[in-house]
């Protein structure tokens, strides 16, 4: 089998001893615990130390605390920049050439690999290297998580973006897009229903709830799941009755909206720390302290978004709608989950559970038990007392039974 840093899995058993194993799925949280493993799957969890291999590899990990393979449900893995002098992100972005790119995207994977993500859903490409960075890393010839992507999107032009590629769509052109884009490989849809982004907060929605209807019934049609990214409230609602499988973003969520969420089961996917990135970065990205501004403001309403949603019972999964220099900080959302009202163990199943769910795989990933692949994180503190312990103090990560080169220079 294909493996990270030419370190396969061993033959016959791994087992890892772990100072106590936190369980998201269902809360439960096991003392010394034994974890065995054999190649890339979990074959036995509990405390029985006997089960330990006389003749196979003992990893020790009895000072830390393990949890699943954590799960980032939105990224754009392909948007980088080199960062060379006097350039902004977005703009350099566009001029790299691809080699350069994928590089990038490259260096990008590997420092979400070491924040405990052995998952991500790229809900955004370009020029192909999502699928590239994919089929990649599931050769083993690249470090990463395991990815699922949906290449472009689907989008409606805008003159005012010139980053955002020109296409106009009716309900017959999306169904045909849809079904171009799955024979091009996507793992799942995204579209794009309004214009909103980090420099564009005020907009209007571009596909219609009638066109957005017609991509869900296409994209289940031929087996995917639908993202649609929505900024707002009314195109949230929309999306939902429209039966995407998730929200992105929406900075408002009415009362009508998170009912029809709840019943229907629809995952909300919030990104709120992703504008907290763009706020930092005025300068860098050439935003105005207005711009700034309007970033404050929409990051609280989208703080009470997500508050509410977790009231109301709403699924929701921690994603970083991670670009450019913030992979590595993939997990920061959970501080803003637990700021929304969650449980630290609450943070942690949107960053497992509801990521397995999402994406189909739930008896898979997103948690520590027999048959599950074998993606745990050790983290040295108790996350279920302060999640802070996941974002900052992760030691060590496996995933599929290898373990992760943590060793590192880059200054993510």
């Amino acid at each position: 089998m294909p493996s990270l840093f030419g370190v396969a899995p061993r033959h016959g058993q791994t087992a890892i001893m772990a100072g106590r194993l936190i369980n998201p799925h269902d809360g439960t949280v096991v003392p010394d615990a034994v974890i065995l493993i054999d190649g890339d799957r979990i074959t036995y969890v509990g405390s029985d130390r006997s089960r330990l291999p006389r003749a196979g590899h003992v990893i020790d990990w009895s000072a830390y605390t393990v949890l699943p393979g954590l799960i980032d449900a939105h990224t754009h893995i392909s948007y980088s920049t080199d960062d060379a002098a006097g350039t902004k992100p977005w703009e350099r972005s566009r001029e790299l050439e691809r080699p350069l790119l994928v590089e990038l995207a490259e260096r990008n994977a590997l420092a979400t690999l070491r924040t405990g993500v052995t998952t991500a859903i790229d809900k955004g490409g370009k020029k192909g290297i999502d699928f590239e960075l994919r089929d990649s890393i599931h050769r083993g010839a690249t470090p990463g998580p395991r990815l699922f992507v949906a290449g472009d999107g689907l989008w409606k032009g805008l003159p005012e973006e010139p980053r955002w590629p020109s296409a106009s769509y009716g309900a017959d052109e999306i169904r045909e897009e849809i079904r171009q884009q799955v024979k091009e490989g996507v793992d799942l849809i995204k579209m794009w229903a309004d214009h909103c982004s980090d420099r564009t907060l005020v907009c209007e929605q571009l596909f219609s709830r009638e066109e957005m209807r017609a991509a869900v019934e296409e994209a289940h049609r031929l087996g995917k799941t639908i993202a649609i990214h929505a900024y707002h409230a009314e195109t949230a609602h929309d999306a939902v009755l429209a039966g995407a499988d998730s929200v992105e973003h929406p900075d408002a969520l009415d009362s009508l909206t998170l009912d029809e969420m709840v019943r229907r089961g629809t995952t909300y996917v919030p990104t709120i720390d992703h504008n907290r990135y763009y706020r930092d970065r005025l300068d860098w990205f050439g935003y105005s302290d207005e711009v700034g501004e309007a970033l404050a403001a929409f990051i609280e309403r989208n703080l009470i978004a997500a508050r509410k949603a977790h009231q109301a019972g709403v699924p929701i999964a921690m994603g970083s709608d991670a670009v450019f220099t913030m992979f590595g900080q993939n997990t920061r959302e959970l501080g803003w989950f637990v700021r929304a009202g969650m449980t630290p163990l609450e943070a942690l199943k949107a960053a497992t559970v509801r990521g397995a769910e999402l994406l189909g795989m739930e008896h898979e990933l997103g948690a520590v038990a027999p048959g599950f692949l074998a993606d745990l994180v050790a983290v040295e503190g108790d996350p279920l007392a302060d999640i802070n312990i996941v974002l900052d103090e992760v030691r060590a990560v496996m995933k599929a039974g290898v373990l992760v080169d943590m060793q590192t220079s880059d200054t993510h």
